[in-house]
């Protein structure tokens, strides 16, 4: 029986203490629960993280907000195959290269070609081979092969077509053909669109002649598109900056929304609006072609443009607008006709275009009126100066389901570009270029590429449209970089620049360019400077691959461009 009791007692205890056990955690719970609603109470207008702002409410995100935004929990880093003490041994060979070449004038002993092989023969050949192939395609089509014949064919014949001796000698063609096409154009005069157009304007429109806008045309030419060290360029950003609106209408091309403003002095300027926040990420399940464009990218981009010496992209700024006064009171009447005010008393507008040019996805001020947008110089255009639209030989299917031909051949260069003779000259190089910047910016979506053509062969690449760059800081997409890891060229002057920014610290440079010259602030968010340094020294680790591969005198080329 005092066993019995004993127990009783015992269990009593027990649960007593189990009670008040749970009772002391459930006190604790509802206190931490209440101070983190007190918490988010008191921070309900700061903005979301990266990943927990979705596609579509980003669109809307208030960007009064977005400067504070907080930064990504994690940062995907690929590490560069190169080290810093490599760059710099990197940078002393080539530049020793370099100046060993300066000695030499014989092209043919520097790039010897076998007496037996030769480029139109080969060509012909080719091309032969090549129709060939198409005729075998259409017997397989009416045949009703299977598809997976016809890969398998085609991939044996990717690999079949391009010996390694092919190879050589076809690489040293073209470098036979870039040397020589610098001795040609080295001493070629430096022409100013100005000059274009002077003897039109003298008879058409002579007024013009006095502006501002004429002023800055004179520092465009066929190798840059301004000078920064010149008036013009700082009164042009002060004209972007400030200038009243005459007119706003929208841009007949293109897959979103961008405004045409007339601006006095003759000026003609591209405004693209805010979209998203600067913290916002291209979601990794969301396509190139379908991806929103970012004014803060196109305003990055420029400042990079300029920090690297290219000066190929027309100046842009940020700047802060009155939708109303701005935009709708300016605007013609198929632009003024897509205004409305939203439920939050916002005036908005949709415009006309593929992409998210409806009232779900409207431009609007937030609040009320206020709009940011990067406002960017209009250059001249048809029919008062000729453009050279070039399709890019690598561009991307822009495509859900099939991927471009380049991107599973790997002879793509030797195959395809170093046979078009259109590029056996500064284009190649121009190419590479473009492609080091885009890689830097993380924009894919590179379709065609735009030159001057009133300029002649001797003219430089205007890199236009830079809005999808800037979606990702957390990835770096090493397909950017496929034609120069397959055609393993690059300019000596670009990689002299691409070296003295390293050494100064880019994205220092780069943070310190857009604190200075912009009134926008904080147009990159800190983990895109990041991304901005670790991809440099990416390129520079793909360049110390090709050099291994084919020696500095075979891959860095002295075009005589600065």
């Amino acid at each position: 029986m005092r066993h019995t009791r004993l127990r009783l007692r015992f269990t009593i205890l027990f649960i007593l203490a189990t009670l008040t056990i749970f009772s002391l955690i459930t006190l604790y719970t509802f206190i931490w629960s209440t101070n983190e609603l007190e918490r988010q109470e008191q921070i309900q207008d700061a903005p979301k993280s990266p990943g927990a702002v979705p596609f579509w409410s980003a669109i809307n995100h208030q960007n009064i907000y977005d400067l504070y935004a907080t930064p990504a929990s994690t940062i995907f880093k690929r590490k560069a195959n190169i080290t810093q003490s490599r760059i710099e041994e990197l940078f002393q060979l080539i530049r020793n290269a370099h100046t060993d070449q300066a000695h030499l004038v014989d092209i043919e002993k520097l790039y010897p070609i076998d007496p037996k092989w030769n480029f139109q023969k080969f060509l012909e050949e080719r091309q032969a081979q090549e129709q060939s192939d198409k005729d075998a395609d259409t017997v397989d089509s009416a045949t009703n092969l299977t598809k997976t014949t016809k890969t398998q064919r085609d991939l044996t014949t990717a690999e079949k077509t391009m010996s390694k001796h092919d190879k050589i000698q076809l690489r040293n063609y073209v470098l036979q053909m870039l040397a020589k096409w610098k001795k040609e154009h080295q001493n070629d005069e430096i022409t100013t669109i100005a000059s274009i157009m002077h003897d039109e304007l003298e008879q058409d429109e002579p007024s013009k002649l006095n502006t501002s806008w004429y002023k800055y045309m004179k520092t465009v030419t066929n190798l840059r598109v301004y000078d920064p060290h010149s008036s013009p360029f700082k009164r042009l950003l002060n004209h972007l900056q400030n200038a009243e609106v005459i007119e706003a209408n929208e841009m007949p091309q293109g897959t979103q929304i961008k405004i045409i403003l007339d601006l006095p002095d003759s000026f003609r300027a591209l405004l693209k609006p805010y979209r998203v926040p600067r913290n916002y990420q291209t979601l990794p399940d969301h396509f190139y072609f379908s991806d929103i464009e970012r004014h803060h990218a196109e305003i990055a981009a420029f400042h990079l443009d300029k920090i690297l010496g290219f000066y190929r992209v027309p100046p842009v700024v940020g700047r802060l607008i009155d939708i109303t006064r701005d935009i709708r009171e300016k605007a013609t009447e198929d632009l003024a006709n897509t205004f409305f005010i939203s439920p939050a008393n916002n005036t908005c507008f949709r415009g006309h275009c593929s992409y998210y040019c409806d009232t779900s996805h409207a431009v609007c001020g937030k609040p009320g009126d206020r709009l940011e947008a990067s406002v960017q110089i209009l250059l001249p255009r048809p029919p008062d100066v000729d453009w050279e639209k070039i399709t890019h030989p690598y561009r991307r299917s822009y495509s859900a389901a099939r991927k471009a031909k380049w991107e599973s051949n790997e002879n793509y260069c030797y195959e395809h570009v170093f046979l078009d003779e259109e590029y056996h000259n500064r284009l190649l190089l121009d190419m590479m270029d473009l492609s080091a910047f885009d890689f830097l910016i993380g924009n894919m979506d590179r379709h065609h590429m735009m030159r001057i053509s009133s300029f002649g062969s001797n003219t430089a690449l205007v890199h236009l449209d830079n809005g999808r760059s800037f979606g990702r800081y957390d990835y770096d997409d090493l397909s950017i970089l496929t034609p120069i890891r397959h055609c393993c060229l690059f300019r000596y002057s670009t990689f002299a620049r691409l070296h003295r920014v390293y050494r100064q610290g880019l994205s220092t440079l780069l943070s310190r360019s857009l604190e200075n010259g912009e009134q926008l602030k904080k147009i990159l968010v800190d983990e895109h400077l990041t991304a901005i340094d670790r991809r440099l020294e990416i390129l520079f680790g793909q360049l110390d691959t090709c050099i291994k591969t084919y020696t500095v005198k075979r891959v860095m080329i002295d075009d005589g461009i600065d």
